[in-house]
């Protein structure tokens, strides 16, 4: 007996996921918006579809992540999902992780003899 393709329903089911994170930021709610990112990463990470399409999750996540000033959380996400990544989606999460690197770079606390 053949096994069935679940990448379409997991595909639709991302994608309903992902419109509802979107929903859900456009009235500034970052931390439910990263709850349902999460579910769909880890969704997508466990079936039987390639890592290297996460990119729109991951990117999504990560804009959660960045909201709500958890640069530590971002920059981990963004660093192992490159390690799956190709072509544009690789391009547009690394930008992501060069603007999050000199945002974080911003925030590191001075010391004294700096000013």
């Amino acid at each position: 007996m053949f096994s069935k393709d679940k990448s379409p329903n997991l595909r639709r089911a991302t994608d309903g996921l992902l419109n509802q994170a979107r929903q859900l930021i456009g009235k500034g709610d970052y931390q439910l918006a990263e709850t349902i990112c999460e579910k769909a990463l880890n969704s997508w990470r466990t079936g039987s579809v390639p890592r290297s399409e996460e990119g729109r999750i991951v990117l999504l996540l990560g804009k959660c992540y960045e909201a709500q000033r958890k640069y530590e959380k971002a920059y981990d996400l963004y660093m192992e999902s490159l390690k799956h990544l190709t072509g544009s989606t690789y391009d547009d999460v690394y930008s992501s992780l060069l603007y999050l690197n000199e945002r974080m770079g911003a925030f590191e606390k001075k010391d004294a003899t700096d000013y």
